[in-house]
């Protein structure tokens, strides 16, 4: 009877999520690793936040120098690669190896260069109309399964993708717009200000925009109130809505400077 270990596990966090769990890639084998899985008599038992290698101890057969595992991580969410800070401004996949891990060793480093021709691979080149993958990842079996595998622990890395700031620009209509209108942040101590943009606004309306850009969450823990300054602050709004990252759009700082800002709309 076969005798199975778990030899590697890959578990993905991202600081978008508000648990860090990161269940939004797909990890797909090239063919040339599907041949050489079954080679090594090795399966992949996925999960929600990756993989899991498992070996048959009974039919192990030792790596070479061209045992080099490849997977396609494909992103499930079509904005991963907008809010991924790693990805911002690149139009070609994230590369990671197991043989470029971090200092405490325990995570693959994410790098943007080109990954490298594997044998027996195809070109990295991904057809018209095919999904580009936002992130390949090689394995090499050399730096997770020795030669006294049977023995040895099971080797655990991450991939850590980090959020992206955004500033938040919000606008008012309404009754709303004709005060003299002050956001205030009642969930930070430091507290993030808001200033009134010059750009014209629609409908007589007014726009603020934070003073500094801000991490972007599936669950932002800003909390935002409106007050109104001409009536000893009066609060108006006692929580604004938070920003999300659909209603992107580009505006200009004080400086004149280009920013991203996610817009949110007040009506009141």
């Amino acid at each position: 009877m076969a005798q199975f270990k778990p030899i590697f596990t890959l578990n993905v966090a991202h600081a978008f999520f508000v648990d860090g769990r990161c269940t939004q890639l797909r990890f797909v084998p090239t063919a040339a690793t599907e041949r050489l899985l079954r080679r090594h008599q090795l399966l992949v038992r996925h999960n929600d936040i990756g993989f899991t290698l498992v070996a048959d101890t009974d039919h192990w057969i030792a790596p070479d120098d061209e045992s080099v595992l490849r997977f396609n991580a494909i992103a499930q969410d079509k904005s991963f690669g907008f809010y991924t800070a790693e990805s911002a401004g690149s139009l070609t996949p994230l590369y990671a190896s197991s043989k470029n891990i971090t200092a405490d060793n325990s995570a693959l480093v994410l790098q943007r260069d080109v990954p490298p021709q594997l044998p027996g691979e195809d070109s990295t080149r991904t057809k018209p109309g095919v999904q580009l993958p936002a992130v390949i990842i090689d394995i090499d079996l050399n730096d997770i399964a020795g030669n006294d595998f049977i023995a040895e622990e099971a080797v655990t890395r991450w991939i850590r993708f980090t959020t992206r700031d955004i500033y938040w620009k919000y606008y008012f209509f309404g009754d709303l717009a004709k005060l003299e209108l002050d956001i205030h942040d009642v969930s930070s101590s430091q507290g993030i200000g808001f200033y009134q943009s010059d750009e014209p606004v629609a409908k007589n309306g007014k726009a603020f925009i934070s003073h500094e850009p801000i991490a972007m969450n599936s669950e932002p823990a800003q909390r935002f109130q409106l007050k109104d300054k001409n009536n000893s602050g009066k609060i108006l709004i006692k929580r604004l809505p938070s920003a999300g990252i659909h209603l992107i759009s580009k505006s200009r700082n004080l400086n004149g400077q280009q920013i991203l800002v996610a817009e949110i709309y007040v009506n009141q």
